[in-house]
């Protein structure tokens, strides 16, 4: 895997966007196709959201597509910079994480497997606000240090999960940022949530240091408007200024995730079977 990284990345450096999306988009639309697990994964993952059998199937079809844009995206961090963000990007919301950068309690920035979310920290990032993010270490070493390379190019600095209860702690303290995948736990302990009338279990993180720091909840998604143009937003703060626990905030926050999954399910991005066993 690791050498189809540097390949990718080759490539889509060489190549002008456009084109770079072009051939990732028949190369995905080959995996589709051909790889009938992560296919069935994709469709099955959906099948709450979209009653309809064949645009079920074409949401899929699209999430590989999709799928492969963003790793494009990824590749051609070191052409990103602020002109490019002014050209291609909308961002909606602001005044919500300046408002809670003010309170200077920490901000915990939620997301989901949706749109480009590497691309959410690097945008933010270019705007002029420190982005920490809590990402998953991969076990090829090699992989992992392509993967916090690229994302310290465009000044985000990587938290591994491994070690991110005393880091986080740190960094909230300060009042800076730290970003959270909120739809999927890969590892540690999580809590369920109704999500499509299913259960599912979020990861715990976001809510735990919310709770033991009192930091706003701040749900963030970056949303490809289409093939060429990207919408980022910053929703309404989740309301951490009455006690509530861990369950409490949990359960806010799920329903943003619902929300953004509904609007957006052909860029969720999820490739491991999600729904709770039995529902």
């Amino acid at each position: 895997m690791y050498y189809f990284y540097i390949i990718g990345k080759t490539i889509s450096l060489f190549l002008p966007r456009k084109l770079a999306y072009l051939l990732a988009g028949c190369l995905a639309t080959c995996q589709y196709y051909f790889s009938k697990k992560d296919r069935d994964i994709v469709i099955n993952n959906l099948y709450p959201i979209i009653e309809d059998k064949k645009k079920r199937e074409d949401c899929a079809r699209k999430v590989f597509i999709n799928f492969a844009y963003y790793l494009v995206d990824f590749f051609r961090y070191s052409k990103l910079n602020k002109r490019f963000v002014e050209k291609y990007v909308r961002i909606s919301g602001l005044e919500f994480l300046d408002e809670a950068a003010r309170a200077k309690k920490g901000i915990i920035a939620v997301t989901a497997h949706l749109g480009n979310y590497e691309l959410a920290g690097a945008v933010t990032s270019l705007a002029g606000y420190k982005v920490n993010a809590v990402a998953l270490s991969h076990k090829d070493k090699r992989i992992n240090d392509f993967f916090n390379k690229q994302r310290e190019m465009v000044g985000v600095s990587v938290i591994p999960a491994s070690i991110a209860i005393k880091r986080c702690f740190s960094i909230l303290r300060n009042g800076q940022l730290v970003a959270f995948l909120g739809d999927r736990v890969f590892s540690g302990s999580g809590v369920a949530a109704n999500m499509f009338s299913r259960q599912a279990i979020l990861p715990r993180g976001p809510a735990f240091f919310s709770v033991k720091t009192q930091a706003s909840i701040l749900p963030a998604f970056f949303i490809r408007e289409n093939k060429n143009f990207y919408h980022l937003i910053f929703e309404k703060p989740i309301n951490t200024k009455e006690p509530q626990t861990e369950g409490d905030i949990v359960k806010e926050y799920s329903l943003v995730l619902e929300k953004y999954i509904k609007m957006y399910p052909d860029q969720w991005y999820l490739f491991q079977p999600y729904w709770i066993s039995g529902n």
